[in-house]
């Protein structure tokens, strides 16, 4: 499984969002939405040892992993109430989301420890936590998955099934609101992609490829090198020697060329900048969230 971006992303249904968290796939395009904005100043470069210790602009607004775990299962507590209702028994869990709390990698390979393990692959343990699937969904037939989550295109829902289905239901009760978590994964993502799209990452991005040029590898980008196709020709995630070296390599050379602080810093740039120009929005669904999240507790506590 290859590596993305991932920033944080928590939208319903696709935490993370996102496959492996690990090196871009931005492609250096600016979002259309922001391409007429200007690049904003960077203030400061800070020293960032590890990206679990720096706290970005947009931490305040976005569920965190913790969060998501309670709002997704208690809309799904008032879930298995309303398909009672269709006489039909919906079991389900609490999330494995351990995976996604570690964000040392999010800007590219950083970890020298997992690169000589592991290459670009990641831990098998947390690659198979981003591939799970919900089971509480597909242990369900057809037609009481219609129970759960309304109509589909061409499918229509048993009478009396609410709008959304009884997922649906969960998430009204709980007012989680699922479109604004996804508007603000959208300002992640949009941050991220803008940082690799800006020039000045592309200078240290060149630096990084000039360092890895004088260790044997040509690479343009970390991207590059991360999905090289000798690395993807199956789905083992078992890295090969070759895989290994050049991971270590390229973890060295972004430590020579002070890519984590530098990059980190553009990042943070773009992110206040969204901060900025979003201020009401951001704060809006910053309440929400906490509301929601009461109302989670409240039916949790419930139980």
């Amino acid at each position: 499984m290859k590596r993305v971006l991932a920033a944080v992303v928590l939208a319903a249904g696709a935490l993370s969002t996102a496959g492996c968290a690990g090196d871009q796939d931005s492609g250096g395009e600016t979002p259309a939405s922001v391409a007429s904005l200007a690049p904003p100043p960077v203030t400061a470069t800070p020293s960032v040892s590890n990206l679990n210790d720096t706290r970005l602009p947009l931490d305040r607004y976005t569920t965190t992993v913790d969060q998501f775990i309670d709002l997704d299962y208690a809309s799904k507590m008032v879930a298995a109430d309303c398909m009672k209702r269709f006489g039909i028994t919906y079991k389900f869990g609490r999330q494995n989301l351990d995976a996604l709390r570690d964000r040392t990698n999010r800007l590219g390979l950083m970890d020298e420890a997992e690169a000589k393990q592991n290459g670009y692959h990641g831990d098998p343990e947390d690659v198979a936590q981003y591939t799970q699937t919900d089971s509480a969904h597909t242990n369900l037939t057809d037609e009481q998955a219609l129970v759960l989550l309304g109509t589909r295109p061409g499918l229509q829902a048993p009478e009396g099934v609410p709008e959304g289905g009884c997922i649906g239901e969960g998430h009204s009760k709980v007012q989680w609101n699922l479109e604004e978590d996804s508007w603000l994964e959208d300002q992640t993502n949009e941050a991220s992609a803008r940082t690799f799209a800006d020039e000045r990452a592309l200078k240290v991005i060149a630096g990084w490829s000039a360092c890895m040029k004088k260790s044997g590898y040509r690479y343009d980008t970390p991207d590059d090198a991360n999905n090289d196709q000798r690395w993807w020709k199956d789905d083992s995630v078992v890295a090969s020697g070759p895989e290994i070296k050049t991971a270590v390599a390229d973890v060295r050379c972004k430590k020579k060329v002070n890519y984590l602080d530098q990059m980190t810093s553009i990042l943070t740039a773009y992110q206040q900048q969204i901060v900025e120009n979003n201020a009401e929005r951001l704060e809006t669904a910053h309440r929400n969230t906490q509301n929601a999240l009461k109302n989670a507790a409240a039916v949790l506590s419930g139980r």
